[in-house]
Parts: C-alpha cells; structure tokens; sequence
C-alpha cells in the first residue's frame, strides 16, 4: 500500500502578504500586488509594472551578516520554509557553540524532536529557477570595475540556487534529501511532487517542499519584455494589468515570492499530533519536447501530466471540483492550457470552477507553483475558493466557469497545474483532510 502525502504545514511571502494567513484573505478578498516598478529606471523597458514583496524585514531571520552572504531569493525562502515548519511543529536545531560544530552535526541529526521526529528522515527541496540574479550581476559589475580579485568570497555560495535548501536544512538539522530543483515556471509545483514522491518511496518522513524567485531586476524585466512576453499598465492602471482568461490579455507580470509546504507521511503525522490540512494525492511530471519556450499547441504534454496525476490520485476526472489553472495571462500560454484542461475533463470543464492566483499576485516564476498550491491547500481547507480578477470579458476561446468573486463550495478533489519553459509540465491533485 502506497505511503499517503499529507500537508501539515504552510508559509508564504508574497505580493498579498508577508504571511500564508494574510496572502489568503489578500486572495479572497479579490486584492491585487501589482504596481510600478520603483527600484530602477524603467524609461527604455517594455513593461514598467512588477509585483513585489512589501515590507519584509530580513533581520527576523537573519543577521546583518548572514541577510549579506545569502540573496532576497534566500531570504524569502527562509521566512516561508519557518513559518511551515511552525505550523507543523517542526522546531530549528539548538546548536552548540562554534568550537563544538562536530558535536553540533551529530546531535542534530540523530537527536529525535518532540513527537519523536529523527531529522535524518526530514528533507528540504526549497527551489529556485533562477538563483540570487542580483548577487550575480553585482558580483560581475564589481569584477568588471575594479578587477577579478574584488569578487567576494562569498559570491559562490551566495549565488547558488541550493542555498536556501542547504540553510533550512542547516538551521532545522534536516538530513534527509536536500536539493534545489529547476524547471523555471513549473519549479516549485515539481518541487512538491518530487517531494511527494520520495515520502511515498520511503526516502524521507518529512520535506519542506516549494520554490521562490527575486528575479525582478533590470535586465531580466528586459530580457522577458523583449521576447514580448510582459503586460503593461490597463488605462494607466497595474492592478489590471494580469488578466488570465480575459480577452484583453496581453502578457504575464513579473512577480517575486516563496512558497513553502511541510509534506509528511499521514501515519507519521498522526503519531507527533500533526493536524493534516490537505492531502497531496497524486501528481503527474511531463515534458513537451516541442519548443524552448511555447507550449505544446495542442496542450499535449499538459494534459498528459494531468492524466497521471489523475491515475495516481485514483480520482476520475469527474471528480476534480476545482481548477487552480497556470493561467499566466499570455495569449498562446492560456489558450494551450485550456485545450490541455479541455482534453482531460471534456464538456465538463466548462462547469468546474476555475480561479487564477496570477491574476493577483502576478507570476512568481519559480515561486508561482508553490504559492499557488498553498492557495489550494487553503480552498480545500475553508472550502472558499478566491476570485480571478481583470476577468472584463471571458476570450470565447475559453469556456469556462472562471470565479469572479468569492465562492463557498463543497470540494474533495482539486487539481493544480504549471508550465515552465521548456516544456516542462506538472500536476497536482490535492484532496481534503
């Protein structure tokens, strides 16, 4: 019998809020993160709009040192990752002083917790599909202007993307399989599906699984508004800017953010007093292997890991009572989703209710899965699901039952889905504790 997935706990740190609880009634409240870019000259850029993060204060983390080694992707991950492991009871090591680090490395890792927690079966895949840009580019600026040997040190370390896996498992005495996993768009839903299935293999009890990007910065705003992929301002508006599904679409927002989920095997859960919120029921992982960067025409490779993830969950697709879609706002990517979506669940798509976290909180890119899921986690929890907003006039290519406002309802099965480039597909089914 197959080990079950449960999530016993979230954290966010988002555009909506500096926490899970304030970004969920951000996102049923219909709130939107959007606004115009402050931080650097957008006068030559296609797109000067971006949804940030606002008000985070790094030094509840970390000190002034440690905030200065590790880049803003890291020090969103780290928030996150600590607020899920608060919730799922999960407390960080108690080191010994510095002289004593091989003392210090045996016991945390060997020691059990309270509830009996051997933290040499507890992993971390806190992924990133870009990194720490800004340590990057600064790094190169400073090695350009003033010579190779005024690189930092730390400039490796800092800039690599497993670094907010290696610091929570570090902090949490974590032992288990601890990595970073890229596939761009689609990083931080694989992240909980890999995750998810080395629980079910026994590789690990418990993983700290979800994704984050800090990636809005100049010349990555260039780089995507050059390859014309980025909305503008609606009427001088941000706010309306993203707008999945809607027949104005014109693009994705650049967004930045971490989303971080406590996956743990149910029995293990139950035996420490864990409260499982939702079930990671099945997931499915694909490739196009079609283009570097459009989506499979025909929504192929998507609706393949919406099959599987299907199969493994042991759920008919008459089953699924809510969507939470990709749905970036681009043009080809909304349309290839819903013929995806529509090869799957057939003239019944039209009746399952749909909402796109995007449309909010803009795209996340490595982050945007993992928050997403945690959206879910929520609506199956409180049976609400949030509103999709700038939804001014649906594209008659997209027959669907798109939430405007918020809905009650009465879900067991819901799906969530990302796309990154590349072609890289994954789906997940979660179910209700």
């Amino acid at each position: 019998m197959r080990r079950r997935v449960v999530v016993t706990g979230i954290g966010a740190v988002c555009p909506l809020g500096n926490d899970a609880a304030t970004t969920w009634q951000n996102l049923l409240a219909g709130k939107s993160g959007v606004d115009y870019i402050r931080d650097f000259p957008v006068d030559k850029l296609r797109s000067d709009i971006a949804a940030s993060v606002k008000g985070f204060d790094v030094g509840q983390y970390l000190s002034p040192k440690e905030a200065s080694i590790y880049g803003r992707v890291t020090h969103l991950s780290l928030a996150a990752a600590v607020e899920a492991l608060r919730e799922a009871g999960i407390a960080p090591v108690q080191r010994a002083p510095a002289a004593a680090d091989d003392e210090a490395v045996e016991s945390a890792g060997a020691a059990p917790a309270a509830g009996g927690l051997d933290r040499t079966r507890v992993g971390c895949l806190m992924s990133s599909g870009m990194g720490s840009v800004e340590i990057f580019e600064e790094q190169v600026a400073r090695s350009a202007a003033r010579g190779p040997r005024a690189v930092s040190p730390f400039f490796i370390p800092g800039v690599m993307p497993n670094g907010a896996a290696a610091l929570i498992s570090m902090r949490y005495g974590l032992m288990g399989p601890s990595y970073n996993l890229a596939s761009a768009c689609a990083t931080g839903t694989h992240s909980i599906a890999t995750s998810a299935l080395m629980i079910e293999a026994g590789e690990a009890d418990v993983m700290v699984a979800g994704g984050a990007e800090a990636a809005t910065r100049l010349n990555t705003v260039a780089g995507f508004g050059n390859a014309k992929a980025l909305a503008r301002a609606v009427d001088g508006d941000p706010t309306r800017a993203s707008r999945p599904f809607d027949r104005r679409r014109q693009g994705f927002v650049m967004g930045e953010g971490a989303g971080a989920l406590v996956l743990e095997e149910e029995q293990h859960a139950l035996a420490r007093g864990a409260r499982p919120l939702a079930y990671v029921a099945g997931f499915g992982m694909t490739t196009d292997a079609e283009h570097l960067t459009r989506p499979h025409s025909g929504g192929l490779g998507l609706a393949l890991a919406l099959e599987r993830a299907l199969a493994r969950a042991g759920a008919a697709p008459e089953a699924i009572g809510y969507i939470n879609p990709h749905a970036t706002s681009t043009p080809q990517g909304d349309a290839a989703e819903v013929l995806a979506l529509r090869r799957v669940f057939g003239d019944r798509l039209a009746r399952i209710p749909i909402s796109a976290t995007k449309s909010m909180m803009g795209h996340l890119l490595g982050g945007a899965g993992a928050v997403e899921t945690i959206a879910v986690v929520c609506s199956l929890r409180d049976q609400l699901l949030h509103p999709s907003i700038n939804v001014d006039e649906l594209d008659p290519g997209c027959s669907l039952d798109v939430v405007r406002e918020r809905r009650g309802v009465d879900v067991r099965y819901a799906v969530k889905c990302s796309a990154g480039f590349g072609g890289h597909n994954c789906a997940l089914v979660l179910e209700r504790a």
